[in-house]
C-alpha cells in the first residue's frame, strides 16, 4: 500500500535541538566528531533516508496509479457490456414484439380492382384444399359459396372442433371442420355448375400455394374433361362428371400416401372412361325398366 504522506514533503527534525541531544553524542562518541559536524551527520543521514523513501514513494504512486487505470478500464468494459446485453435484450424483445404484431401486405397504387370477383367459399372447403386434400366441387359452385356467404359471420367462431391432418388432431373453428349438409358429390352437379366450379377451385388452391406442377395438371385435367369425346354420348355429361368424381379422389389418396407413385390426373384413362359409360347407362336403362314394369 501507498504511504499516507509524501516524504518529499517532510521537514527535516533540529538536530541541535535539545530533544536530539541523545542522537549527537551517540554520533560523536561514535566518530568522534564535534557538535556541529555530528549534527551535519544527523542531517545527512535523514536526507539519504528521506530520499530512499520518496523513491519508494513514487514507485508505490506509479504501481497505484496503474492499477486504479486498470480497475478503472474493467468497470468501463463491465458497464459497456452490461449496456450491450441490455440493448440487445431489449432489440430481441423489440423483435418479437414485432413479430407479434399484425402485419398487413402492400398494394400497387396504380392497380384498379378485378373486374370479376370470385366467389368464397366455405372455411370448410378452404381448410380441405389448404391441407391438400379432397373435397366436392359443389362447395366451389354458385350454390356452395351462397351458402358459405349466408353462414359467414364477420367475428371469429367461439365454437371449437378436432380437425385431423397427416393423423394430428388439431382444435379449429367448427366452420372450419363440419361440412354442409347441402353438399352433393361431383356427378350430381350439372355440367354447367361443375365448369363453374372448376373455375373458383383452380383460383382458390392457388391463393393457398398449392405447387404449379400441382395446378396446371388439374387445369389440363377439367380441360380434357370439358372437351373429351363422350361428352357428346347419351348421358355423357354424367359419365364425365362420375369420372371426375372417383379419379379426383383417388388421386388425393395417391398423394396422400405419399408413395411417390401418384398418376398425372391430366392424362384421361379412357378404359376406366368407358367402363364408367357402361356403368352409368346401364344404371339409367336399370331404372327405366324398374319404373315401367
Amino acid at each position: 500500500p501507498v504511504a499516507m504522506s509524501n516524504p518529499a514533503l517532510e521537514v527535516c527534525p533540529d538536530y541541535n535541538s535539545e530533544p536530539n541531544e541523545p542522537l549527537r553524542l551517540a554520533i560523536i562518541d561514535r566518530f568522534g566528531l564535534d557538535e556541529q559536524q555530528a549534527v551535519t551527520r544527523l542531517n545527512e543521514i535523514w536526507e539519504q533516508d528521506r530520499a530512499r523513501r520518496v523513491v519508494v514513494w513514487d514507485q508505490q504512486r506509479a504501481e497505484q496509479q496503474r492499477a486504479d487505470e486498470l480497475a478503472q478500464q474493467e468497470e468501463r468494459a463491465e458497464e459497456e457490456e452490461r449496456i450491450r446485453l441490455e440493448q440487445d435484450e431489449a432489440e430481441k424483445e423489440r423483435k418479437e414484439a414485432e413479430k407479434k404484431k399484425p402485419k398487413i401486405n402492400d398494394f400497387d397504387s396504380d392497380l384498379p380492382p378485378p373486374s370479376v370477383i370470385i366467389p368464397r367459399p366455405s372455411q370448410y372447403a378452404i381448410q380441405k384444399i389448404t391441407s391438400f386434400e379432397f373435397v366436392e366441387m359443389w362447395y366451389f359452385s354458385p350454390d356452395g359459396c351462397s351458402e358459405a356467404a349466408r353462414n359467414h359471420r364477420s367475428q371469429a367462431d367461439d365454437a371449437l372442433g378436432l380437425s385431423a391432418t397427416n393423423d394430428i388432431l388439431t382444435l379449429r373453428p367448427v366452420a372450419s371442420v363440419k361440412a354442409s349438409k347441402n353438399a352433393r358429390p361431383d356427378y350430381e352437379l350439372s355440367f354447367s355448375e361443375f365448369l363453374q366450379a372448376k373455375n373458383s377451385y383452380l383460383h382458390h388452391i392457388k391463393q393457398v400455394s398449392w405447387p404449379d406442377k400441382h395446378v396446371n395438371a388439374l387445369a389440363e385435367f377439367f380441360w380434357n374433361l370439358e372437351n373429351h369425346p363422350v361428352r357428346s354420348n347419351l348421358n355423357g355429361d354424367l359419365v364425365a362428371l362420375h369420372y371426375a368424381a372417383c379419379i379426383r379422389r383417388q388421386w388425393h389418396d395417391d398423394l396422400k400416401n405419399n408413395t411417390g407413385k401418384a398418376f398425372n390426373i391430366s392424362i384421361i384413362n379412357e378404359n376406366l372412361m368407358n367402363a364408367l359409360t357402361f356403368e352409368v347407362n346401364s344404371t339409367i336403362q336399370a331404372k327405366v325398366i324398374s319404373k315401367v314394369s
